[in-house]
């Protein structure tokens, strides 16, 4: 669990998540999603997710570095599937940033209460739960996978696949996937085992309500996404 004094209300985050979204879809430039980016690492670092903020603003400069290197380059087929990709990368990392941060910084039960608060449908609030422990418990294997591989002289990474892709395939990929589909049913078995069907109201050691921060950043979220709207109504771009 974030153990940092900033801990906004799940809803919250949500919230912002979903205005952080449009936000991105109006843009009116990638100015403007620069600006998102060093919100979102703000709003990282004061979550206590200093380092998973700053890696991904990291990754989207050097993204935006290449994008910029390969509109100066003729186009071609190259060129242009590239810089595509990269485009995209532009519109989703702000968004992806604030996720991963709220992913990383809100515990299950938190997210559970926060559901049932705003009395959301179980078929929405029990796949979203799982999901979220999901995808901690796949990292804990990856990681465990690549360890691993590096104990039998076999190199996890884009290197390591170029050189000997069948290998790396058959050492990193092939567990990955068995371990996925074994952490599925144990989650499953967990959450059911845990009274996740129950249909009584769910409880949570954590306190959860709005406070002064959950204000400031819906505030924040709000000027933001009318921002957006507001510049590309009027044709500025930034």
């Amino acid at each position: 669990m974030n153990d940092s004094k900033f801990h906004p209300d799940p809803r919250t985050k949500l919230a912002l998540l979903v205005f952080w979204t449009f936000a991105v879809f109006f843009s009116p430039g990638i100015g403007y999603e620069i600006g998102m980016m060093l919100l979102g690492t703000l709003f990282g670092v004061l979550s206590g997710k200093a380092r998973l903020s700053v890696g991904m603003l990291g990754v989207y400069a050097v993204s935006m570095c290449f994008l910029l290197l390969f509109s100066t380059i003729e186009p071609n087929l190259f060129t242009t599937t590239v810089a595509s990709f990269l485009y995209m990368m532009r519109k989703v990392l702000p968004c992806a940033l604030l996720a991963s941060i709220i992913v990383a910084s809100t515990h299950v039960n938190e997210f559970m209460a926060a559901l049932s608060h705003m009395h959301c449908p179980r078929q929405i609030s029990i796949p979203l739960a799982v999901m979220l422990r999901y995808l901690p418990a796949i990292r804990e294997d990856w990681n465990y996978i690549k360890d691993a591989m590096r104990m039998r002289g076999v190199n996890p990474s884009v290197i390591g696949f170029v050189r000997r892709p069948g290998l790396t395939v058959e050492c990193l990929y092939v567990p990955l996937l068995m371990s996925g589909s074994a952490v599925a049913d144990e989650l499953s078995m967990a959450a059911v085992a845990r009274g996740i069907e129950n249909p009584a109201p769910r409880s949570c050691y954590a306190h959860i309500e709005f406070g002064w921060h959950d204000t400031v950043v819906v505030i924040l979220g709000v000027v933001v996404l009318i921002g957006a709207i507001t510049l590309n109504a009027m044709g500025i771009r930034l």
